[in-house]
């Protein structure tokens, strides 16, 4: 039998589901933001893939958007560093995933996988931080001291 606090306003499963919703928020504008920034990263590092011809700058416009959001969509500064820590690891895997998944994707034998596995992943982690990380982080860093600058 368990046994629930109550108030004149609240129970503690209410308050249970609040926690609950609020983590769960919390998650959702980390992965957004996480994998937008790192497909957007890996299109700019990728730009030969692309079909039509837009500049791969304002792609990479898109990863520092991203970063920016990681700030703007977070409800306080504590979840802001949560949104921001948690969406940076999100895209850093998403860029290195997307980047290596083609090798198993495509028809490739073990042998060639083997071969260009370490490769592959070498020049994804390259990519993920000297562009993504540089942008994302940039850009939340940036809009974390510009809001911090124009609230005081």
């Amino acid at each position: 039998m368990t046994e629930t606090n109550t108030n004149e306003w609240t129970t503690d499963t209410v308050q249970g589901n609040l926690r609950r919703r609020y983590w769960l928020a919390m998650l959702a504008k980390s992965l957004v933001t996480g994998v937008i920034g790192g497909l957007g990263a890996f299109v700019y590092t990728k730009s030969e893939l692309m079909t039509m011809s837009v500049d791969p700058q304002l792609v990479l416009g898109l990863t520092a958007l991203a970063g920016i959001y990681a700030h703007l969509l977070a409800n306080d500064l504590h979840e802001s560093i949560r949104v921001g820590i948690l969406g940076f690891f999100t895209g850093g895997i998403t860029l290195v995933g997307v980047w290596v998944a083609p090798l198993w994707i495509l028809p490739y034998t073990a042998g060639a996988r083997d071969l260009l596995l370490p490769k592959v992943t070498g020049t994804a982690v390259t990519a993920a931080i000297i562009v993504y990380a540089g942008t994302f982080l940039g850009a939340y860093l940036t809009a974390l001291t510009v809001d911090a600058y124009v609230s005081t």
